[in-house]
């Protein structure tokens, strides 16, 4: 279980998350069976989420979703306030043409929509706002949304660092908000100059928690001159709330025909996968019996 850090900057002026989830991107890489580049692009998303999860409160759930039309086709990472985060790519490995030298990510996500939903605890409606992929960079398309979209001006670091054998050795995120000011006149805007070249200037997050620093080492060493205040903190953790009783429950969903068809035709053991977690569930021809009503 990773943690994550809540504080504040300049007595409020900015709020901000710092999250370690190197044992998050470890885990994810296991059950969804990623190479490096999609071990980066979905734990990036993973790191996104976790730290949106210092927005929400109580039963609160959150989906952050690019529908894109680049080789990846599609990302899909949900949250809730209870620090459970999980998802996929809906292209599991990426089909590329040639191999990529680096991560950058344009090609890979391509034209597109990114998209912030969010399930408030007790609301009837989900709230979807959506803003088209500027930079197909996945930390400065999240902050370009919130910028636009909720008026919070917003800065992402987001780090996936691994080995040489291509396992995570170090993996973590930043977010820092601009919080609407209460007195516009004595507005400083040099303090965001300076916190900008604060974040320029930080070592890479994923390195620097390999190395053994903690979030609150990482905040402290980095915004010394911003007062920073930590408020409080998160166990953010992969997991994913699916069961074989879930899935039978989808199976029965189905059509009569289907049923039927499924029944008599097979193949058994029927197979069904979860695709936030990868996980699978099989179902012989008695189970299926006893689902269906047969």
């Amino acid at each position: 279980m990773d943690n994550m850090q809540i504080f504040l900057l300049n007595k409020g002026t900015y709020r901000g998350a710092l999250l370690d989830a190197t044992e998050i991107v470890q885990k994810m890489k296991k059950s969804h069976n990623t190479g490096v580049l999609e071990t980066y692009i979905l734990g990036e998303n993973y790191i996104a989420a976790g730290l949106l999860t210092s927005m929400l409160k109580g039963n609160d759930r959150l989906a952050v979703v690019f529908e894109c039309g680049g080789p990846v086709k599609g990302i899909s990472v949900e949250v809730s306030a209870d620090g459970k985060v999980r998802g996929y790519l809906k292209n599991n490995p990426i089909p590329l043409d040639k191999k990529q030298d680096d991560f950058d990510l344009n090609f890979i996500l391509g034209p597109g929509f990114l998209s912030i939903i969010k399930y408030p605890e007790g609301d009837s409606q989900p709230f979807k706002g959506q803003v088209m992929i500027e930079y197909g960079d996945i930390a400065k398309d999240l902050a370009n949304y919130f910028t636009t979209s909720e008026n919070l001006p917003t800065a992402f670091n987001l780090s996936v660092k691994f080995n040489k054998d291509g396992s995570v050795k170090g993996a973590g995120g930043l977010i820092i908000q601009k919080m609407p000011a209460i007195d516009k006149d004595n507005e400083d805007e040099s303090d965001a100059e300076k916190i900008e070249k604060a974040l320029s200037a930080m070592p890479s997050i994923g390195e620097s928690l390999s190395d053994g620093q903690t979030p609150s080492e990482i905040i402290s060493s980095t915004f010394e001159d911003f007062f920073p205040n930590v408020i409080g903190s998160r166990n953010i953790r992969f997991e994913c709330g699916c069961n074989k009783e879930l899935f039978s429950t989808y199976l029965n969903g189905l059509s009569d025909s289907d049923k039927k068809d499924l029944y008599e035709n097979g193949p058994f053991p029927v197979k069904t996968n979860c695709h936030n977690c990868n996980s699978v569930y099989s179902f012989n021809k008695e189970e299926l019996k006893s689902i269906f009503n047969f």
